[in-house]
């Protein structure tokens, strides 16, 4: 196991206005800096000037030049000092090192920082052990979470993201949406909307809405005892023929007659 001694760690912490900080020779001979931007910043290597985009991330290793800070005046991070005794241990869990990268949820990057600021700052017990168990577990999670930085690569993660949005906002209301409404929302032409759509969840959307509304009539019919026509019109559907047709290819039984299954069972 390594051996790792946190020297400094904050957790959502901002900085004043304006703040930008430039070490030409990093922290120290044998310090890395660990950096999760939560909002926007500017970051410089080797000259030239990157601005992150959200959850982006970046590892210092010791001696290299740090050169980061605001992007429109706010700077929020969550940043780790440490020193390791394996060269290569940042490597170990597939990071880059002096290179941005994104993450896939930059909260659970701010909650694992939190755990290891109050293992560090608590006093009363020595805490050392979990502190070097919480800051392995940290570059665990950063190595499940991490995203490619390659542009193409980026921006199918910020697609998927989009389009995954997209769909739970689609699950918690069915009403209203068309495949068209859907490709608008996306950003898409409908066709090219489709495909991505297919390639993400393995179901052209147009199915995929089908079903989404028929797992919503089922809850419906499980949980409540609205009629129906209201489930039909919950569901999306404005004539409660249509539904309680695509309902019985989809289920194989009318919406009543799934109810009343389904409170026999119960």
């Amino acid at each position: 196991m390594s051996n790792i001694t946190v020297l400094n760690v904050s957790h959502n912490k901002r900085e004043p206005d304006m703040y930008f900080a430039n070490n030409p020779e990093g922290l120290g001979p044998d310090i890395y800096l660990f950096i999760h931007f939560i909002t926007p910043a500017t970051v410089v290597i080797c000259g030239e000037k990157h601005i992150t985009g959200k959850n982006a991330c970046i590892i210092y290793s010791p001696r290299q030049r740090q050169e980061y800070g605001h992007h429109l005046g706010v700077y929020t991070s969550d940043f780790l000092i440490f020193k390791v005794d394996e060269p290569h241990f940042v490597a170990r869990y597939g990071l880059p090192e002096n290179a941005i990268f994104y993450v896939a949820d930059g909260d659970k990057i701010t909650r694992q920082t939190e755990i290891i600021t109050y293992t560090i700052t608590d006093k009363l017990v020595d805490r050392s052990e979990e502190t070097l168990q919480n800051t392995l577990a940290l570059f665990e999670t950063l190595s499940d979470l991490y995203v490619e930085s390659k542009p193409n690569l980026k921006r199918m993660f910020e697609i998927r993201q989009r389009f995954t949005a997209l769909r739970d906002e689609i699950i918690q209301d069915p009403r209203g949406w068309t495949v068209s409404q859907m490709a608008t929302r996306a950003w898409f032409t409908r066709c090219r909307f489709s495909v991505i759509y297919n390639e993400l969840f393995g179901i052209s959307p147009s199915a995929d809405l089908i079903s989404i509304r028929i797992e919503h009539a089922k809850q419906l019919l499980e949980s409540t005892d609205k009629s129906i026509a209201d489930i039909s019109t919950l569901c999306g559907y404005s004539s409660v023929e249509h539904f309680i047709r695509i309902f019985n290819q989809r289920v194989r039984s009318t919406p009543l007659q799934y109810r009343k299954g389904r409170k026999s069972r119960g």
